[in-house]
């Protein structure tokens, strides 16, 4: 080898776009071709570069997850230590994939190089190079001590937010990892979903990672032309985007062609304009963007009181609470709902108060907000509070017409729930402190019709189980015949007794 081939070779080693560009990967109709890095993949490899934690919320088909391996093949191949690049998943099967994506690489490589660098490692789950001993690992969750095994200096998690544990997974990393580099990239799945919670985090300033989101119309492939016979005439929401962010004719119009296939929603979720579009309402969510259009969100610390408003002496008051053992997992919420204006005016949240210390502190609560009517779920260690209650005098608990305490089942769930949708749809309820807004945001509808809350949210849907009783309790309560009602809550009262008898209310201000 020439002094000139020498050199040129030396400088492509050295950048890892060069490198990368002149790797090989079987593309969607299988054919060997050449990885050409596009513009995102270009700004993914920069910011791998910078060695900093990176989080990507892509759209569809941009190729982040290649365009990582490759970086990371990169990494392994020039590397003189024996560094490992551990690509993690919750299923084996699908980091065994990303890692036939490595191999692809490798055999398709100059045969210069892989003399250079032949593997000394190759078998399902990974693969390592003779010499440096640097190399890439395909791992699952279930290996959390194999992995604590290796010296790990960067790892890949793929499509983060569609993990059956999200949890897990990321603290299996995060044991693997000392100064190793963690990448995660995942399309958006639902609101408040694991990925969400991280660019959240990303976006408060609390963590210090490098995030890297691509609007669908910075794809140069997401266009489609237009030949002189398609008659295309901008509706006013097509017009609006396409004076927002500058689109021509042809992305509009492959943006259209594409809703026609897959639907508004899912286009949404799978080709972005922005986060909060990423993460609008969509598919099994069981709160619609529709349901919530009236809703204010109230940017609150999730501290443990949050006070919106005193009790006023001519209002009554609903509560309602859901109860954890209070060992650090679970939240135990009260909610606090004015009869007047329908708003909530009270919140606690500890995770740490045992259920007789709470029942203390919804006596408190109660006393303070008038003699509060309260509904407790009975459910485990709900009954401990109630009995503890009843205990210490208190009596004027909710019940059910045959004077029993609230239980909660399927039946019973999805009936609290919906009495809540039907009070925040119709404009009842219209401030939510954005704590419990995440969590109602989050609600899901399975195959079988049920409600469920996500696995992984970080108080397991608490604050929106308290939030549904609350709203249960306060049907019951009965404002004095002398409080003053503001005109809104007269026209809301006269309008749902409306309702009720089957008539058509029309649309109107409510302040």
């Amino acid at each position: 080898m020439d002094t000139k081939t020498k050199n040129r070779l030396l400088a492509t080693l050295r950048d890892p776009v060069k490198f990368i560009s002149g790797l090989k990967i079987v593309d969607k109709k299988g054919k060997l071709c050449f990885l050409r890095p596009n513009e995102e993949q270009i700004k993914i490899i920069e910011a791998l570069h910078e060695g900093k934690d990176t989080i990507v919320l892509k759209p569809r088909q941009i190729g982040s997850s290649t365009i990582i391996c490759a970086f990371f093949f990169w990494k392994a191949f020039v590397s003189e230590d024996p560094s490992t690049f551990i690509i993690l998943s919750h299923k084996l099967q699908s980091s065994k994939h990303l890692l036939n994506i490595h191999k692809t690489f490798y055999y398709h490589l100059p045969d210069f190089l892989q003399k250079a660098k032949p593997l000394a490692v190759n078998n399902t789950t990974e693969m390592r190079f003779e010499g440096s001993g640097a190399g890439v690992v395909a791992a699952s969750s279930s290996d959390r001590g194999g992995l604590r095994s290796f010296s790990v200096s960067g790892l890949h998690i793929s499509e983060y937010a569609f993990a059956e544990d999200a949890e897990e997974l990321k603290a299996t990393a995060i044991a693997a990892l000392n100064d190793g580099q963690l990448v995660m990239e995942s399309t958006a799945n639902y609101y408040n979903d694991a990925m969400h919670q991280e660019v959240m985090k990303v976006q408060r300033g609390q963590v210090d990672w490098n995030f890297l989101f691509f609007p669908w119309f910075e794809h140069t492939k997401y266009r489609m032309p237009l030949n002189k016979q398609t008659k295309f005439e901008l509706t006013n929401e097509e017009q609006a985007l396409k004076e927002k962010f500058n689109l021509h004719d042809h992305q509009v119009w492959w943006r259209r062609k594409q809703i026609e296939k897959i639907g508004e929603d899912k286009f949404s979720r799978e080709y972005p304009v922005s986060v909060e579009d990423a993460y609008k309402q969509i598919g099994n969510s069981y709160f619609t963007q529709k349901d919530l259009e009236k809703v204010e969100v109230v940017k609150v610390d999730n501290g443990e009181w949050v006070v919106f408003e005193e009790p006023k002496p001519d209002d009554r008051y609903a509560i309602g609470v859901d109860v954890a053992a209070g060992v650090g997992r679970d939240y135990s919420v009260i909610y606090v709902i004015s009869k007047t204006t329908y708003q909530p005016v009270l919140v606690y949240r500890d995770n740490k108060v045992n259920p007789v210390a709470l029942a203390e502190v919804i006596i408190d609560v109660a006393g303070n907000y008038n003699d509060a009517l309260v509904l407790v779920e009975s459910n485990n260690y709900g009954n401990v509070v109630i009995n503890e209650m009843r205990n210490l005098g208190f009596r004027k608990f909710w019940c059910n017409p045959e004077g029993k305490d609230w239980t909660t089942t399927l039946k019973s769930k999805t009936f609290m729930f919906e009495n809540l949708k039907t009070l925040i749809r119709n404009g009842y309820i219209r401030n939510l402190d954005n704590v419990v807004f995440a969590e109602i945001r989050s609600l899901q509808v399975n195959e079988k019709g049920h409600i469920i809350i996500p696995d992984n949210l970080a108080s397991h849907g608490d604050n929106a189980v308290a939030l549904a009783l609350c709203s249960v309790c306060l049907e019951n309560v009965k404002l004095p015949k002398t409080t003053y009602l503001p005109d809104w809550i007269k026209e809301e009262k006269k309008a749902r007794t409306l309702r009720s008898a089957g008539v058509s209310v029309g649309q109107h201000r409510r302040y």
